[in-house]
């Protein structure tokens, strides 16, 4: 367990419940939903420079679909058609970042709510679910109407909505339209035949309650790989997470279970994996049993899976109780930190929505574990020479000890035998890393480096983490701050951008955050005192 710093931002100009969160252009911004007295509000508002801005929709989509498209906005659509939640609309918006602009757009092929929505590689968006009226799959293309698809074999509301291949992808849930149990769960493909599983005959999906699915994506399209993450759940008492690879899917294996208890009680874990790819980290929102009852444990609580490791590890991020808090889907920022934005503040009471917004320090730059473990990472790289010659007598003084010991004591032989393997194979990996520059692409994965040695991903991510104390995404980050402050050095003239694109990093915002974790200082400070 780590003790998160929650740090309370300014509140929202409306309070607001049953919309949408998204973070685009460095910017999270809420739209949309239900405001005081269950009244739908035709507004949204943007986080800038410490202030929340606000802005006129065209419709207000409460409990609505996202989704980002491929020319840079967002596509909004549906949500309820009067106050109360009640019915269901055809329209259509898209969110300009760069104008801070909304505009109407276009028309579903059925009016919706509570449904989800998923970009393919094409830009084409699926879209799925339905809250008392039927459902279908439909696809919108950029035209000014969306295209029905085909039937589905069940009608669900806040479906998930998984990519398995380029342009095909999965629909399924636990609930249907009138928020009822699947006695058998059926999962539809975009293009092919339904069909069921056999892990949904003792997990189910825990509800996503977000229209936003490609944050669960941890796959790389570029490779083929098409990897997302589930939370599921057995009988309310476990939690598991379940890796959907293509249409196969098998539980994630831990560490250690996903904790359903701390000590001020039982913890309810809600809302989607957010997947954050740079560091191979994804997390699931969880609150006090009774939350937020007056009762209830008013604390924040993480769940942080790291998915490169075989077994992941698993850590429990909690809060000290935190008061007039909403319960709703975090954003992952780009800061690496989780938003919670308005939300509900009495269990199944949508009159009473919360203005109050929460920042969730769970990333790199502000979490002081994960900071130890990168500043740790480059003290091992900048002596990774001394490291080596450590190893190596700590090697040999275990060979000696081993032949003191007494002949029936076959532990220490093997504890020797897979330190010097490991000690081994860091060296060849580090070799690899400095002669071959793979960190240069932002692409790497630690099965790319396994490829290169002729060996197991799991031998590399372990070797990794007991010989430097870091994740490989960590490890990796290290090599490419370390190239950036080279050519910081030789090439001041260079614009940042150009330092963070040819370092390595996907995200300009990604190499600020690392750059900053491992010295210390924004690059452009680090630049200044080299000067």
């Amino acid at each position: 367990m780590v003790k998160m710093q929650v740090e309370r931002l300014p509140d929202l100009n409306i309070p607001r419940l049953g919309h949408t969160v998204f973070c685009i252009g460095g910017e999270v911004v809420a739209a949309g939903g239900h405001t005081t007295n269950f009244v739908p509000t035709q507004t949204a508002e943007y986080y800038r420079n410490g202030k929340w801005h606000l802005m006129q929709m065209a419709y207000p989509h409460d409990q609505g679909l996202a989704a980002f498209t491929g020319q840079g906005k967002v596509l909004l659509a549906g949500g309820h058609e009067k106050e109360l939640g009640i019915g269901q609309t055809f329209t259509i918006e898209l969110y300009d970042p760069a104008t801070h602009s909304f505009k109407g757009y276009g028309c579903l092929d059925k009016k919706r709510c509570f449904a989800g929505a998923l970009p393919l590689d094409s830009g084409r968006i699926v879209i799925s679910g339905n809250w008392y009226h039927d459902d279908c799959i439909e696809l919108y293309d950029g035209s000014r109407q969306c295209k029905f698809v085909k039937p589905v074999a069940q009608h669900r509301s806040y479906p998930y909505i998984i990519r398995t291949a380029k342009d095909n992808a999965i629909i399924f849930g636990a609930r249907d339209i009138h928020a009822e149990d699947f006695d058998t769960i059926v999962i539809d493909r975009l293009k092919g035949e339904p069909f069921t599983i056999s892990l949904f005959e003792t997990w189910r999906p825990v509800c996503p309650l977000s229209s936003f699915h490609s944050a669960c994506f941890i796959g790389n399209e570029a490779k083929g790989d098409y990897t997302s993450l589930i939370p599921v759940t057995q009988d309310d008492s476990l939690i598991a997470i379940a890796q959907v690879q293509g249409e196969d899917f098998s539980l994630l294996p831990t560490t250690c279970p996903i904790p359903m208890s701390s000590q001020w009680g039982r913890i309810c874990w809600y809302a989607p994996i957010l997947a954050d790819r740079n560091l191979g980290r994804a997390y699931i929102m969880g609150y006090g049993e009774n939350y937020p009852e007056d009762t209830g444990d008013h604390r924040f609580y993480v769940a942080a899976i790291d998915y490169l490791s075989t077994p992941s590890p698993v850590t429990l991020y909690y809060s000290e109780p935190v008061d007039s808090a909403g319960r709703y889907q975090p954003v992952l920022t780009d800061s690496g930190d989780l938003m919670v934005v308005g939300g509900i503040l009495q269990q199944n009471n949508n009159y009473d929505a919360a203005s109050t917004v929460f920042l969730l320090h769970v990333g790199t730059e502000l979490s002081a574990p994960a900071q130890s473990r990168q500043s740790l990472s480059w003290l091992w790289l900048v002596l990774a020479s001394l490291l080596l010659v450590a190893i190596t007598v700590t090697t040999i003084l275990l060979l000696r000890r081993q032949k003191s010991a007494p002949a029936n004591d076959t532990a220490q032989p093997e504890d020797s035998d897979a330190t010097a393997a490991d000690a081994a194979l860091i060296e060849r990996i580090c070799r690899y890393m400095e002669e071959q520059q793979p960190y240069l692409s932002s692409e790497l994965k630690v099965q790319d480096v396994a490829d290169a040695l002729g060996t197991n991903r799991t031998y590399v991510s372990n070797c990794i983490r007991s010989q430097r104390g870091c994740s490989f995404s960590q490890f990796v980050n290290t090599y490419r701050i370390k190239y950036a402050q080279q050519l910081l050095r030789q090439h001041p003239d260079k614009k940042i951008t150009e330092v963070s694109t040819a370092s390595g990093f996907s995200t300009e915002m990604s190499f600020f955050r690392t750059f900053k974790a491992v010295t210390g200082l924004p690059p452009s400070e680090w630049k200044e005192k080299q000067q």
